[in-house]
C-alpha cells in the first residue's frame, strides 16, 4: 500500500516519462531506483518538447482533446491494462517532461466558469482515468466532481477497495522544480533532485509558518479563518511547533520550516516578484527542514517550472522548492478560492502520519479541477 516503508518496493506506483526529453528520462529514473519501484512500473510516453532540456514552456501545455487523448489518456491507459496493472496501482508520479495545463479552450471567468469550463491540469485528469469525469468540464452542474476521498480517514487502498465505482482511480503526483541547473551526476535538475531527496531524509525538528493577512480584501478575510487559522489549534495538540503570524508582515521564518501556508503573492504585503527567495537581506518565507510541506493561496503558482520565468505574475510553488519544500500543493490555472486544496485538512492528515499524497487528495475538494501537487507521493513527515 501507499503506507509501505521507503525502504520497500514500490509495486503500486507507475512513473511517467517522456521519452522525447533526457531531462524527463532521468527524472523517471532517479526516483525510480530511490524508492524502489520495479522498471516494468514506467511507461514511456513521446511528446515534442520544443526544448528536450525543457528550456521552454511547449512542453507544459497540452492544447487540444485530441492531442491530449493520443499522446497522454490512451497511452497509460493502454499500458495498465495491457500489463494487468489497471488495479494494483495507486499511484502515478510524473516526471518534468509530462505537460500539467490541459487547455482544450479557454475560459471566461464569469457565472458558469465553475461549472463548464473544460480546462483541467493534466494531474487532476489522470486521476480520474477510466471514468467519466475525463474531459467532462468543470465540476458538474450537479457536483459530479464532488471529490468523494475528501476528508477521507482511510489509506487509499482501502478507501478504493470500498469504493470501487467512485471516480478517483488514481492518486497523482509531480516530480517538478526550475529545470536548470542539471545535477551533474544524475541529469536531474537540481530543484527535483533536492526534491526527492527531500522526502527521505532524516527528519528534524522546525516550525510550520501560517502567515495570515489582516488586511485582505474583504471578499478574502473569510478565508484567513477558514483556511489559515485552524491549522495552530490542528497542530499544537500534535506537538507540532506553530509560528501563528496574524501581523501585517509577510514573514520571514528564523528558523528551519517543516511546514508553510501563507497567501503568497495575494498576501497584501508579499512585495513585488518573486515574492519568495532571498529578499531585502531575509530569506522569505525561510530555508525548509526535510520533509516539509507547503500550499499558498495562489491561483497560478504550478503554471510553470521553467527558469529564467518570462512573466512573473503571481507567485510560484519552483520558488519553495529551491529553498527546499519537499511538497508544495499548488494550482496549474484558476482553481477559485473554493476549489483550492484545503490547507487545514493537508496538514492535519500530513501531520498525522498519512502520506504526502492521500494527505493532499483528502484536502481536495474537487476531481478533475486545476489542483498539482509536488513532490514524492509517499512522503510522511516521519521516518518509517
Amino acid at each position: 500500500t501507499a503506507e509501505q516503508t521507503a525502504g520497500s518496493p514500490h509495486p503500486e506506483v507507475l512513473i511517467v516519462v517522456n521519452g522525447a526529453s533526457h531531462v524527463s528520462m532521468a527524472i523517471g529514473s532517479y526516483y525510480r531506483e530511490k524508492r524502489n519501484v520495479p522498471v516494468s512500473n514506467v511507461v514511456t510516453l513521446t511528446i515534442p518538447p520544443g526544448d528536450a532540456a525543457l528550456g521552454d514552456s511547449v512542453h507544459e501545455t497540452i492544447s487540444s482533446r485530441a492531442a491530449f487523448d493520443n499522446l497522454v489518456r490512451l497511452p497509460i491507459e493502454q499500458f495498465l491494462q495491457q500489463n494487468g496493472l489497471t488495479d494494483s496501482i495507486q499511484i502515478l508520479v510524473l516526471a518534468s517532461g509530462i505537460p500539467h495545463h490541459y487547455v482544450p479552450r479557454s475560459c471566461a471567468l464569469d457565472a458558469t466558469y465553475l461549472r463548464d469550463c473544460p480546462r483541467a491540469s493534466v494531474d487532476a485528469e489522470l486521476a480520474v482515468l477510466f471514468s467519466g469525469l475525463v474531459g467532462a468540464g468543470g465540476l458538474g452542474a450537479n457536483g459530479e466532481a464532488v471529490n468523494p476521498y475528501f476528508d477521507s480517514s482511510l489509506p487509499f487502498a482501502a478507501w478504493r477497495a470500498d469504493n470501487p465505482q467512485a471516480p478517483l482511480r488514481y492518486l497523482v503526483s509531480r516530480l517538478a522544480g526550475f529545470q536548470a541547473p542539471l545535477d551533474p551526476a544524475t541529469g536531474v535538475p537540481a530543484d527535483v533532485k533536492s526534491l526527492i531527496d527531500g522526502a527521505q531524509a532524516p527528519a528534524r525538528r522546525g516550525t510550520v509558518l501560517v502567515d495570515e493577512d489582516p488586511d485582505a480584501a474583504r471578499t478574502r478575510r473569510a478565508g484567513n479563518r477558514v483556511l489559515l487559522s485552524p491549522i495552530e489549534s490542528l497542530l499544537r495538540g500534535r506537538g507540532v511547533s506553530v509560528l501563528h503570524d496574524q501581523s501585517s508582515l509577510f514573514v520571514a521564518s528564523p528558523t528551519a520550516l517543516l511546514g508553510y501556508a501563507s497567501w503568497g503573492s495575494n498576501d497584501s504585503h508579499s512585495g513585488t516578484p518573486p515574492f519568495y527567495g532571498a529578499i531585502a537581506g531575509r530569506i522569505v518565507p525561510g530555508p525548509f527542514a526535510p520533509r516539509s510541506i507547503a500550499v499558498d493561496l495562489v491561483s497560478t503558482n504550478a503554471r510553470t517550472f521553467v527558469s529564467p520565468v518570462a512573466s512573473y505574475g503571481q507567485s510560484l510553488s519552483a520558488d519553495l522548492i529551491r529553498l527546499g519544500a519537499s511538497g508544495v500543493a499548488g494550482n496549474a490555472s484558476e482553481p477559485m478560492l473554493i476549489g483550492l486544496a484545503r490547507p487545514p485538512i493537508l496538514f492535519r492528515n500530513y501531520f498525522q502520519g498519512a502520506t504526502a499524497i492521500e494527505s493532499f487528495y483528502r484536502s481536495v475538494p474537487y476531481l478533475s479541477w486545476m489542483n498539482v501537487y509536488l513532490g514524492d507521493p509517499l512522503m510522511t513527515s516521519v521516518e518509517r
